[in-house]
């Protein structure tokens, strides 16, 4: 192996990978090569090389112990590296739980279980194998002496498994799924918000539902055309303030006799009627009233020293410096701020106000007798131009981007925008940012949803020049990465669902198995070769399963085929012809279907080429009888809409992330076809 296939592999450059119709595809060297360059190798000069792969192969055995340790928390093991002359010396270890408590102990390595060797420096270096005591699952720190000098380690203890609600049965629970800012009510100011998720979650409750599944709510640049995407954030870490009631606060009181004029109740009536939501309407008519509402919090509340301003206080404080950097981002870029100016106190508490709105949801979810309650979605980047990768610029690469290798729907690939992060310096902050990523997202939910877990093993990056096809895949830390999240998971009682649709490895399949993270399945996508419908029983049980999500068409759109129509109009269907095969392919799909529900006894005794409720319930209620573990229904099928939430491939082209629910929550949950509908499932899901 040359020094420059060693620095590949390092680096986790893969050079070749097998394609949506599973043949292997060879990488360029060159554009190999280009990607080393990318992460700051030098690989022109012969003396570099060689010194890129010293320092990522040869240094981690100069270090007793690295700087964090990833063990497993009920049998934790950490691996000596020494010179061969510090084999015969007295150790001494102590480890400080996160809880205060001290272990300690000593060893002499010699009588260690050698685990691996590395000759460097003419020297040939042993890592032994120290064995610590069973630890409670948390971050813990270790120290390891020879009475001269010391070393310390980070020791992250992680479960085996991820966490799941204890059910002596195996429970399959079942919930519903929306996009929080399409919900329709007469009160709320033209987008979905936190009161309406607070009325959504009793009727759904009600119905046997225990789970509520949301779209990303992370916080978005507000001055950008990709504001309306919640999958193309600033920053996963922080709350988008649009979702915030302001008539839920207190200071509402104080400014609405003098802001909620004859003028501005009719903005706000034009943003409640129109069929899609109006960002940029939306964020003035909010941000007008927010500030005036922090400057009477000031006045009423801070500077009194009442309780609710020293919540406030702790609510900074606990945020620390992070908190501060995107406040003072949010003055530089977010629209508001830039046309009437305002001030990064405001901008820290309107992540305060939306925390407290989204953890009343969850608990009002709890109290309603949900077992689960909010599942939330974590993204898989953040734009380059957001706060998230102006923040941690030393982890991101904006020269190129993540997305995915050619296949039948994008032959010529797709490209999210997102920047990549940079492998090595993931590794090397000791994963911080990530689990800190983690952290912010199980806040206030039962669930998470990972959107595109594979990235956890390997991201596909775009890279930016003519060739429309360029890129490759990179590998990250999979194991690492899986060990915290599973620690994260069990640290906030999150249940953690991996959404692993598309081209999934079967390594990485097998090490979601292993540790119980469950899967994601879409209905319309499981088929056997031959066409047919699984059986429910076929259905992955460590899974959940969507009847239908926000990147495919809803089952009405579906069933009656205009689906494939606006994909012709919008260019997705490159001509006649594949519109004609795509049609006739969805004909035989509609059969096998028909022959699905008949097979389960629930086919309708008349089946037309249209959606009604008879034929939306029957698919419902036989996908309630999968084994999957959980189960989701989009509200937008409730209602026979046919509109999708998102057209993956477009952007100008269709109002993508902006169309609304048809009705108000209420008046959906009371009608007589989607009560039927909802007991249907809830007795096929009940044991």
């Amino acid at each position: 192996m040359t020094e420059l296939d060693k620095l590949l592999y390092l680096c986790g450059i893969s050079g070749d990978y097998l394609d949506y119709g599973g043949q292997r595809r060879e990488v360029p060297l060159a554009l190999r090569q280009r990607v080393l360059r990318l992460m700051g190798m030098e690989t022109a000069d012969p003396a570099a090389l060689a010194a890129a792969v010293e320092r990522l192969d040869a240094d981690l055995w100069r270090h007793w112990v690295p700087h964090y340790s990833i063990v497993a928390a009920g049998a934790p093991e950490i691996a000596l590296r020494l010179h061969p002359a510090q084999l015969a010396a007295n150790f001494t270890w102590e480890l400080t739980q996160e809880d205060g408590e001290v272990l300690a102990g000593e060893c002499r390595p010699d009588s260690l279980p050698e685990v691996g060797d590395y000759h460097a420096d003419g020297a040939r270096y042993s890592a032994r194998q120290l064995p610590l005591p069973a630890l409670a699952p948390g971050y813990h720190t270790l120290r390891v002496a020879d009475g001269v000098q010391s070393a310390s380690s980070r020791v992250m203890a992680c479960p085996d498994r991820f966490y799941a609600p204890e059910s002596p049965d195996r429970e399959r629970l079942w919930g519903i799924s929306c996009q929080l800012y399409t919900l329709r009510s007469a009160r709320n100011w033209g987008v979905g918000d936190f009161t309406d998720l607070l009325e959504l979650l009793p009727l759904a409750a009600a119905a046997g539902a225990d789970l509520l599944g949301l779209n990303p709510l992370h916080a978005t640049c507000s001055d950008s055309d990709a504001i309306a995407s919640p999958y193309s954030p600033s920053d996963r870490r922080f709350l988008n303030p649009q979702y915030i009631d302001p008539e839920r606060e207190p200071e509402w009181e104080a400014v609405a006799a003098t802001l909620a004029t004859a003028a501005w109740q009719e903005r706000r009536a034009r943003l409640q009627a129109a069929p899609l939501v109006d960002y940029e309407g939306v964020n003035q008519l909010k941000y007008e009233a927010l500030e005036a509402m922090f400057n009477a919090f000031r006045q009423q509340q801070r500077r009194a020293g009442t309780e609710r301003g020293r919540a406030f206080r702790r609510f900074v404080a606990a945020g620390g410096s992070v908190l501060e950097g995107f406040a003072r981002y949010e003055t530089r870029h977010n629209a508001w701020a830039r046309t009437h100016g305002a001030e990064p106190q405001f901008f820290a508490w309107l992540q305060w106000l939306a925390s407290c709105q989204l953890q009343h949801c969850q608990q009002v979810a709890l109290d309603s007798g949900m077992r689960i309650g909010l599942m939330r979605d974590l993204a898989v980047g953040a734009v380059g131009r957001g706060c998230e990768v102006e923040q941690a610029r030393g982890l991101y690469l904006t020269e190129a981007s993540i997305g995915a290798p050619p296949d039948p729907f994008a032959p010529h690939g797709q490209d999210w925008g997102l920047p990549v992060p940079h492998p090595l310096r993931l590794r090397e902050s000791g994963f911080r940012f990530f689990i800190d990523l983690l952290h912010q997202n199980m806040i206030a939910c039962g669930a998470l949803r990972v959107d595109h877990v594979m990235a956890l093993m390997r991201l596909w990056w775009c890279l930016h020049d003519e060739d429309d096809n360029a890129g490759l895949y990179v590998f990250y830390p999979r194991d690492e990465m899986l060990a915290l999240l599973r620690l994260e998971s069990w640290r906030h009682r999150c249940v953690v669902v991996g959404e692993d649709l598309g081209v999934v490895p079967e390594e990485f399949r097998q090490a979601m198995q292993r540790s119980a993270l469950l899967g994601n399945r879409l209905f319309y996508f499981e088929q056997h070769h031959d066409g047919r419908y699984r059986a429910p029983a076929e259905f992955a049980e460590e899974a959940l399963l969507m009847v239908t999500n926000h990147d495919v068409p809803t089952l009405a759109d579906w069933w009656q085929g205009s689906d494939l129509q606006r994909r012709r109009e919008l260019g997705l269907i490159p001509d006649e012809a594949a519109l004609t095969q795509q049609k006739q392919q969805r004909e035989a799909d509609r059969g096998q279907l028909r022959a699905w529900l008949d097979g389960n006894g629930l086919l309708p005794a008349a089946v037309g080429p249209e959606l009604d409720m008879a034929l939306c319930s029957a698919i419902h209620q036989a996908c309630s009888r999968s084994a999957s573990r959980l189960l989701l229904l989009q509200l937008e099928d409730l209602q026979l809409l046919v509109e999708p939430v998102n057209i993956p491939g477009t952007w100008r082209e269709y109002p993508n992330w902006q169309r609304k629910q048809a009705q108000a929550t209420v008046d959906i949950f009371a009608a007589a076809g989607v009560q039927a509908l909802l007991a249907a499932v809830d007795v096929e899901r009940r044991p």
